[in-house]
């Protein structure tokens, strides 16, 4: 599978605030208003400390394996991140994200461990712009003491990725999907994954839960939360995950569930289309490859399968070529940590919200 189509799958990817200064500028379309606008100042999140080391995972009930997650939440936005070793060096910053469907670790980074090089670069596109990654062998790493099995990482150059106090990699559901279930508890700072690591997930051809009887492992959701269903995209070497959201109501729209988007995210169509009110506030996020200003506007009533979401501010976007796989959007971390905690069962197709 190529970078771009990868991308794709990640929508926009690594949705992480970047810094400006408060400016004038003007939007038209979609749900915003053609007015000077309010871009919100920079937002830097916290990183999982390097005093962890790379063993601090433990064993909790049914035998599932915790280890620390640094959940940061700096006006209204929401970050995770987790300590991963590679080659028994590190600990390193990875943004813990679901929405990332092939892991991917900053090119200094990459040189500098030696990662072998595992076929051609190639070109990938995000909003606005190109970039070009090389894929790379990682032989031995881990997740705070859980071993990870060997893969292919993407090497890429990304905005706020390998930067002083930034994180140096994304750790994404190719990744996770391999545990089967994981608990991202936001409250509690915990990385909950249901027992060790299974052969990934087979096949392309996408399927929406529930699949199955068993459902998410009582070890991750204690008995509670409301389950809610996913549609599962599988491929060779990424995961994507997408979920129905309604706006108002209305039509449904596919959204990327991903944690590693610090906001959540609608594409100027759907903004449009469900008449979202518009706001004078924007903020820069980063994409991929590009750092662009999102224009803010409210969601109003907004619901998933089961579940009515908080209303809230949520950026707008042209997702340019990323639409072309049928992303309308991204729900981000924001929103999911409303919650509490959020199970994420791959296998069957589900996610359960606290």
């Amino acid at each position: 599978m190529s970078w771009g189509r990868r991308a794709a799958l990640f929508a926009v990817g690594i949705l992480v605030a970047a810094g400006a200064a408060v400016a004038s500028i003007a939007f038209s379309g979609g749900g915003s208003s053609s007015k000077p606008v309010h871009v919100e100042p920079e937002v830097n999140f916290a990183l999982p400390p390097a005093s962890d080391g790379c063993n601090d995972v433990t064993t909790v009930a049914g035998g599932a394996q915790q280890v620390p997650l640094t959940v940061s939440a700096v006006a209204g936005q929401v970050a995770e991140s987790v300590n991963v070793c590679i080659g028994g060096q590190g600990p390193y910053p990875f943004v813990l994200d679901t929405g990332a469907g092939q892991s991917t670790i900053d090119a200094h980074l990459a040189r500098r461990l030696h990662l072998a090089a595992a076929g051609p670069s190639s070109i990938f596109a995000g909003v606005g712009c190109t970039g070009r990654a090389q894929p790379v062998s990682v032989g031995s790493w881990s997740l705070e003491g859980i071993e990870l099995a060997p893969q292919q990482l993407t090497a890429a150059s990304l905005p706020q990725i390998g930067g002083k106090g930034e994180p140096v990699g994304l750790l994404g559901s190719d990744v996770l999907g391999r545990f089967g279930a994981v608990r991202i508890d936001f409250a509690a700072g915990t990385l909950v994954v249901a027992g060790a690591e299974d052969p990934p997930l087979s096949g392309g051809t996408p399927y929406t839960g529930p699949v199955g009887q068993l459902g998410p492992p009582v070890s991750l959701t204690h008995g509670q939360g409301t389950t809610v269903p996913l549609t599962v995209t599988p491929s060779p070497g990424a995961v994507s995950l997408g979920v129905a959201v309604r706006f108002h109501g209305g039509a449904e729209r596919n959204f990327v569930v991903d944690t590693g988007s610090s906001q959540s995210v609608a594409a100027t169509g759907v903004s449009r289309d469900e008449n979202l009110h518009g706001t004078n506030l924007a903020q820069r996020q980063a994409t991929v490859c590009s750092v662009i200003t999102v224009p803010l506007v409210h969601s109003g009533p907004w619901s998933v399968p089961r579940v009515v979401l908080h209303p809230q501010l949520i950026g707008e976007t042209d997702f340019g070529v990323i639409s072309a796989g049928g992303i309308e959007g991204l729900l981000g971390s924001d929103q999911l940590r409303r919650f509490g905690w959020v199970v994420l069962d791959y296998p069957s197709g589900v996610m359960v919200l606290g």
